[in-house]
């Protein structure tokens, strides 16, 4: 019972860090509005037509213009909404389990709940409403197939508008719509739920590829005058609007270079290793036959993450939303009993107390994926402003 207590009041100490720490910085981060990259992206809608990424802009947008509120200060109590919505549910979740190595280097990794505090620059990002969204797919008791598949296209619908990014992390949503077919309903997946769902992912991705490219910039911008906001189309997320895909591609290619690679290959395979080295289910996932392991689950994961790389400037942040994600299927297994949990306290007990101390020092303390991909920012847009607010936090 003591040690229950001991735990429990060191998990609630590290996230009232955690939701302190964001909070505070999150208001400093209030001095760089409207310039800092992070808050443009934030002021993205729908006022110039339909434009990725846009759902969240549009609510602010209204808020601002029907109430008296400033635009930054709802930016960031949404900002400050989404962060605690997240850290107060994987809290809720963790303090109810038994706590052992594994979930320590879950929970204290710096790719899971502590990178936004480590890397200031990503802090804020519409991420965290990506993430949050899928942990409350995960955390709905469903009762039908016809509630399964109409909270995904809700869920998964906001999801994308918030930020296209999340079409990416499509395989986790199926994951648990298929787990739930088969475990808690016993039923193959209908043909029918299967066109259904094709039909409607393509059309997510028509709007936000094709039709996304018809917006009009400067209407979004001029839409921000009557709240005394002079923005301009090369300012920071509404520069990459007005980019082409393979203007971003080019842009890509010529940052990536074998040492960003190898990073964060390494950064990956190391927290990776946690899941697959102490993880094992009951029972093997079939598929039209062919049997799964928690193995050929999450390779298969990191496997089709990669193509976010490509099309993606700032790895850092993609390494913490595939880990988190990774994080949330992982409670989302355990929650329906498929985790063998003798397994894991098996392996969790073979390990000596000195290794326990070299693994966490790896994994906790040594190694924290930079935002972009490149050492060198000085010939990005980025560098000016990120530059200027280290300046002005480093006394922090």
């Amino acid at each position: 019972m003591k040690n229950i207590i001991n735990q429990n009041n060191i998990i609630l100490t590290y996230f009232i860090y955690l939701i302190i720490g964001h909070i505070f910085f999150l208001n400093i981060h209030l001095n760089e509005f409207p310039f800092k990259y992070v808050f443009t992206d934030w002021l993205i809608n729908y006022e110039g037509g339909f434009v990725r990424k846009g759902l969240l802009g549009q609510i602010v947008f209204k808020i601002a213009t029907y109430t008296n509120f400033e635009l930054k200060l709802i930016i960031f109590c949404l900002q400050v909404a989404g962060y605690v919505s997240y850290l107060v549910l994987i809290f809720n979740f963790l303090r109810k389990i038994k706590f052992n190595f594994f979930w320590i280097l879950l929970t204290f990794s710096t790719i899971s709940f502590l990178y936004p505090l480590s890397e200031l620059e990503a802090l804020g990002r519409k991420d965290i409403y990506v993430i949050l969204c899928f942990l409350i797919f995960t955390l709905i008791n469903f009762d039908s197939i016809k509630k399964i598949i109409l909270s995904f296209l809700i869920i998964f619908t906001i999801s994308t508008l918030i930020h296209e990014i999340s079409l990416f992390f499509l395989p986790y949503y199926l994951i648990v719509i298929f787990v739930k077919f088969y475990f808690n309903f016993k039923l193959k997946i209908n043909l029918n739920y299967v066109l259904i769902l094709s039909a409607y992912i393509l059309y997510l991705i028509y709007l936000n590829l094709i039709v996304s490219e018809r917006v009009n910039i400067d209407q979004i911008i001029n839409g921000y005058k009557i709240l005394d906001l002079d923005l301009h189309k090369s300012l920071g997320a509404f520069s990459w609007l007005s980019k082409s895909l393979k203007e971003n591609l080019f842009n890509i290619f010529a940052t990536i270079s074998i040492k960003s690679v190898l990073r964060y290959s390494y950064i990956l395979l190391i927290n990776i290793w946690i899941i697959v080295y102490f993880l094992k289910l009951k029972n093997k996932i079939f598929l039209y036959s062919k049997g799964f392991d928690i193995i050929q689950i999450f390779s298969s994961l990191v496997l089709l993450s990669l193509p976010i790389y490509l099309i993606v400037l700032d790895w850092g942040r993609i390494t913490y939303l595939s880990f988190n994600f990774m994080l949330i299927l992982i409670i989302f297994f355990y929650k329906q009993k498929l985790i063998d949990i003798d397994y894991l306290h098996s392996k969790t007990k073979n390990i000596s107390f000195k290794a326990k101390v070299v693994i966490f020092v790896l994994i906790c303390f040594m190694y924290s994926p930079k935002i972009l991909i490149n050492d060198d920012f000085s010939g990005l847009p980025l560098y000016k402003t990120i530059n200027k607010f280290q300046k002005n936090i480093k006394l922090f």
